[in-house]
């Protein structure tokens, strides 16, 4: 887990962010999240209950690939700009379920008895645990798991958490190494990103914010911010010892934009992901080719 070098605002995994090198580790008294359950054998549709799996299965690397870093894009962004390439409001409503309990126990199914996994609330540290709700089917909400592999959905009690509504959006275009962030209809944010390399691509697929930690020292490679997702690796195993997650945060070099540089993670000028921050726990998160 990285270490924040200043206050841990929020924070909803115990899992390292697979953005580059750091000497931090995870202290051994935090709770994390534990699989009570055995690992699906596939990724279940979120328009379906999960499927049992009898057997526990294990991820394996992907193979490595390379690719050549592209040319640098001009550091210098605005937190708002107009764009030419995006829709002006394609945010929407989204659900966010915060547990009310201490741990939030997730199901394959409704009305299946069997926990599958155990999520602390608060979370490794002391922020709030949150899910996005996919479907409302009464007293059982189908949810987005923050766990690998990415795309894993489950069931929760809706009797067990609070629901909150919000409308907000990030989206990444990998190909235009780009960022746009929307809310409440309005453009709120937008810049140039690096990426992940050709052998620790960043992962694409549909994400939500579930962490924020505020830098003391902005003069790292994580800048002002971290802004966590529900996203892994799709390559690493883990990085530090943790799970590889992937987050969006700043940096200390602003000349990196636009290249392939990181672990996974995708890094934006300090600007765009100071405003980022501020965007609702459960915000989506895009990230297309």
């Amino acid at each position: 887990m990285i270490r924040p070098a200043g206050l841990l605002l929020i924070v909803a995994l115990g899992v390292t962010a697979s953005c580059g090198s750091t000497t931090g580790g995870r202290d051994d008294d935090l709770a994390v999240m534990e699989r009570i359950g055995p690992a699906p054998e596939t990724v279940v549709p979120s328009t379906t209950a999960p499927t049992p799996a009898p057997t526990q299965t294990s991820t394996t690397a992907a193979p490595v690939q390379t690719s050549s870093p592209a040319t640098t894009v001009e550091p210098s962004e605005t937190v708002v700009q107009s764009s030419t390439t995006q829709p002006a409001t394609p945010d929407r409503p989204f659900t966010v379920a915060r547990p009310i309990g201490s741990n939030l126990f997730t199901h394959r199914a409704p009305d299946d008895p069997v926990v599958w996994w155990r999520l602390p609330h608060p979370g490794p540290y002391a922020g709030d645990r949150v899910v996005l709700v996919l479907d409302d089917q009464g007293e059982w909400l189908h949810v987005d798991l923050p766990v690998r592999p990415n795309g894993t959905t489950g069931w929760i009690r809706r009797a067990d958490v609070t629901l909150s509504m919000h409308r907000a959006l990030i989206r990444v275009d990998l190909s235009e190494r780009r960022l746009w962030a929307w809310e409440d209809g309005a453009l709120v944010a937008e810049g140039a990103v690096a990426l992940g390399t050709g052998e620790t691509p960043t992962p694409t697929g549909s994400f939500y914010v579930n962490e924020v930690q505020a830098q003391a020292d902005p003069d790292t490679i994580f800048g002002s911010w971290i802004v966590g997702t529900s996203g892994f690796s799709d390559v690493l195993e883990e990085v530090d010892g943790g799970d590889p997650a992937m987050a969006i945060h700043g940096t200390n070099d602003p000349t990196v934009l636009g290249l392939e540089v990181s672990l996974g993670c995708v890094r934006v000028h300090d600007d765009v992901v100071t405003r980022l921050a501020k965007l609702p726990l459960g915000t989506p998160v895009e990230i297309v080719d």
